[in-house]
């Protein structure tokens, strides 16, 4: 597979970059040669094997959204070595330290154009495969040690929050373009322009499906709590927050459900990235029921 990569870019090897943001397991990076480079995603065969099925979801996600939204795809190689991805490299930073309008409202362009952009058919229906994902507060209702965890304003509205758990499926129906991993480490700013990376969970979903998702990363990484930075979002077109709430709902169980399982040796700070979301979904959420 390197070979190939290498004489996709041409020349000789010279060095690469590994990225030490997100949470992959596999190697991601830019090679450069002695004539070129490109950024690169590759997982080895006897790697860690949701990594490699990742990314393989993700070669099949870019070759059927438009190309507009993502990086330039230069090739794909999928063998029995394993599989790696081949894009354009980009020269931008990662929004954040410290956050700012500037980069809020970059972000908020590009999602505008997910929400504008139709998706295929083969993506994934968000009713579908987010729905059990996102519908835990059963689960933490059940679970004494998740539910002893809770803010008190959290437990005390345990109910409403069932109820709202049930209008998931219908709320998060659509047939806009869903990125469903949308954090710090997947967009890259350049020239004031958003570009979304890492795309192996795209689906299927209602306009602006993301935005719940985003905003609880944005406040625990020391940005604007939830509700403010929601307003720089609806002048680029975003709906209340209130009209996506069982997507918030949702997320919210997700994270709290998922901080709570044993770590994945392959992926060191998720469960304490998922806690840190989680304080900041849950405080948000508290202030909207």
């Amino acid at each position: 597979m390197r070979a190939t990569v290498i004489d996709h870019i041409g020349g000789a090897y010279e060095s690469d970059s590994p990225s030490h943001r997100g949470f992959g397991a596999g190697y991601a990076g830019v090679v450069q040669t002695t004539e070129g480079r490109a950024f690169v995603k590759a997982v080895s065969a006897d790697g860690h094997a949701d990594s490699l099925g990742f990314l393989r979801q993700e070669m099949s996600v870019l070759s059927a959204i438009p190309a507009t939204l993502f990086p330039t795809l230069r090739l794909c190689v999928d063998s029995e070595d394993g599989a790696a991805l081949v894009l354009d490299p980009i020269d931008g930073e990662h929004p954040g330290s410290p956050w700012t309008v500037g980069q809020l409202d970059a972000i908020a362009a590009a999602m505008a154009e997910l929400a504008a952009a139709a998706a295929p058919i083969s993506l994934p229906d968000a009713s579908e495969a987010v729905v059990p994902r996102y519908t835990r507060w059963q689960d933490i209702a059940r679970d004494e040690a998740m539910l002893h965890g809770l803010p008190l304003a959290i437990r005390a509205r345990l109910p409403a929050l069932l109820e709202i758990e049930r209008e998931l499926a219908a709320t998060i129906a659509g047939d806009s373009v869903m990125h469903n991993d949308l954090r710090a480490d997947n967009i890259l700013l350049h020239d004031g322009t958003a570009h979304l990376l890492d795309w192996p969970h795209a689906l299927r979903a209602a306009p602006w499906a993301d935005l719940p998702v985003l905003l609880p990363s944005i406040e625990s990484g020391g940005g604007p709590r939830c509700e403010a930075a929601w307003q720089i979002f609806r002048r680029h077109g975003a709906p209340s927050p209130e009209a996506l709430l069982p997507i918030a709902v949702g997320f919210a169980s997700f994270l709290w459900h998922g901080q709570s399982l044993p770590e994945i040796p392959e992926i060191p700070g998720l469960r304490r990235f998922q806690r840190d979301q989680a304080r900041a979904a849950l405080r948000w959420i508290s202030t909207m029921l």
